[in-house]
């Protein structure tokens, strides 16, 4: 029996994502980032056993097919609908502004218009996967910044489906002679290619595609499931690619339509995996295209172009945050989480490299400067608190100008001018310091609210609740919330580095104030106490002890020995008994 010469490259290439995969998650680096390097270092080796018959490059295209299928998944008809008035705009402008400052500034390393046209195209879209894997990890994805930066990715990625339906009509309208005769139709023709498709997509993710696959889901058969799911994003994918649109864009809008369905979370489950799997010798053979040598060749350019990119995203995101009406620090954070080239960079430029839109230079050099980016990305990510604070220190001890602007934006002195003693005050009223509010107002005691969300502050003052808009870690927030005055004070934020920095201020004006802190963290909560907090509240701890308390009910242990018991574990823990 013959062996299938796509067994040993298979091998190759997952052997070759496992080693370089156990490596990265060794480094706390994402799977992707390994990936990539694996295949730029291994490449040239690997590709020397692999013959070109297309297979792997098959595998690799259906990988990135589910890929942007279980992309599609995520997106929530609903939420983009609730979202729409501020990152909708947010998002096309900030892909706009970064193409024209593109188109200006791009030409000055010596590229022509349309080669920088497009970088600018591909160089505005951020990474989805990265940025929402990494916001998961430390636990930021429903933090208000973690939220914005959510849905400005989604839209984001939206935004791709008129850029990848432009694409087959851009080369033929440059090699046309008379380009003012055909541009107007080819433009017309393809605005309403896009605004259809965007019309048969919310036209069927309500009505038939979700019906549909809730009908399949009533067989409560996950195979049938699985097959359905991967029937219809490849059935999609190739019926795009027919009528001259992108086998991905295909599988992306596929995904789309399927989320507005009850069973989308189950149908992500299962095809997760077979998305890891395709989608994994996908990147592998994506290192393959990077060169080191090319990229120490032209380092001086790739280097200018990683910064330039970053900093040109980080500005206009920074700016268009603020313009919709958040604070600085939110906007600097979704700045932060916004530098990355995203994986949809990858495939427009593959996509325009098959026909003839750049070169292959060109094509190494996103490539290159995409991959640098999503490396940097990783870290930033990570520490964009502590990034924030000490980019914030700096501008405030070197440039005070800039910093007495900044928070002039921020408008944080408009605030009702009740003169309050014994008070509380609440720093932050989310999901802790609402309740601690409520619980307040019932026993009648006075307090006083702080939070950088600004329409959480607009619903407290039609509440007719003392509140505050600003950044708590600053100083003069807290003479504002009249710290020197009150009795306690409650830090509900969780946000390690803000906490820290309210402690010190605050001591430093009122050392006999009492200070309540939530805290995620054993290290935290030993810092926070050293700090000079009087008690630190570890909401998983606490949950921990009213699930002892039922729990020990059920058995029917009496009351005083289960308080007992209880006492035991809060004293273990550090706590008074």
């Amino acid at each position: 029996m013959s062996v299938s010469p796509l067994a040993p490259d298979l091998i190759l290439i997952l052997l070759t994502a496992l080693i370089c995969g156990l490596i990265a998650k060794k480094l706390r680096l994402p799977l992707l980032v390994g990936y990539l390097i694996g295949g730029m270092v291994f490449g040239r080796i690997i590709a020397s056993f692999i013959p070109e018959n297309g297979i792997i490059n098959s595998i690799a295209e259906i990988g990135v097919a589910l890929l942007l299928f279980t992309i599609g998944l995520e997106f929530s008809l609903q939420r983009l609908k609730e979202s729409a008035e501020v990152i909708i705009f947010g998002s096309f402008i900030q892909i706009l502004l970064s193409i024209l400052i593109g188109t200006v500034i791009f030409p000055l390393l010596g590229l022509d218009f349309w080669t920088s046209l497009f970088l600018g195209i591909v160089f505005s879209l951020s990474s989805t996967a990265i940025v929402v894997k990494s916001l998961s990890d430390i636990g930021e994805l429903e933090t208000l910044h973690g939220e914005i930066t959510q849905g400005w990715l989604f839209f984001q990625d939206l935004w791709t489906i008129p850029i990848m339906v432009v694409l087959p009509f851009i080369n033929p309208l440059l090699n046309y002679n008379n380009i003012g005769l055909i541009s107007t139709s080819l433009i017309i023709r393809n605005l309403i290619i896009s605004l259809s498709l965007f019309v048969i997509i919310i036209a069927l993710g309500k009505n038939f595609v979700p019906k549909l696959f809730e009908k399949i889901a009533d067989f409560k058969s996950r195979e049938l499931l699985l097959i359905s799911a991967v029937i219809f994003c490849l059935t999609f994918a190739y019926l795009f690619q027919r009528i001259g649109l992108s086998y991905a864009m295909g599988a992306f809008v596929a995904g789309i339509l399927i989320s507005s369905s009850s069973a989308h979370h189950g149908i992500f489950a299962e095809v997760r995996p077979l998305r890891d799997l395709f989608a994994t010798v996908f990147f592998i053979s994506l290192g393959f295209m990077l060169d080191p040598f090319f990229i120490f060749k032209h380092w001086l350019m790739i280097s200018i172009l990683v910064v330039t990119v970053m900093l040109i995203k980080l500005f206009i995101s920074f700016l268009l945050v603020i313009f919709l009406g958040f604070h600085t620090k939110i906007a600097a954070l979704v700045g932060l989480l916004l530098i990355s080239v995203g994986e949809f960079a990858f495939i427009i430029s593959m996509n325009a490299l098959q026909l003839q839109l750049i070169n292959n230079e060109t094509f190494l050099i996103i490539i290159s400067v995409s991959f640098i980016t999503l490396i940097i990305s990783v870290p930033v990510i990570y520490n964009n608190f502590w990034i924030y604070y000490s980019l914030n220190h700096f501008i405030n001890t070197k440039f005070p100008w800039v910093s007495d602007k900044l928070k002039t934006l921020n408008h944080h002195k408009q605030f009702n001018h009740t003169q309050l003693i014994d008070h509380v005050v609440v720093l932050g009223h989310g999901r802790v310091g609402k309740y601690i509010c409520r619980a307040l107002t019932m026993a009648q005691i006075p307090y006083l609210v702080v939070d950088y969300d600004h329409k959480i502050v607009k619903k407290l003052r039609e509440e007719g609740i003392n509140v505050i808009y600003g950044d708590p870690a600053e100083i003069d927030v807290l003479e504002f919330a009249q710290i020197k005055k009150a009795k306690v004070i409650i830090i509900a934020y969780e946000d390690r580095y803000m906490q820290k920095a309210i402690v010190i201020n605050t001591l430093s004006m009122n050392p006999g104030i009492t200070l309540i802190c939530r805290s995620h963290h054993e290290e935290d909560k030993k810092i926070l106490l050293s700090l000079g907090v009087k008690l630190v509240v570890q909401p998983e701890f606490e949950a921990a002890v009213t699930m002892v308390g039922k729990l020990l009910q059920m058995f029917n242990i009496e009351e005083k020995e289960i308080a007992g018991k209880i006492s035991r574990l809060k004293i273990e823990h550090g706590l008074a008994g």
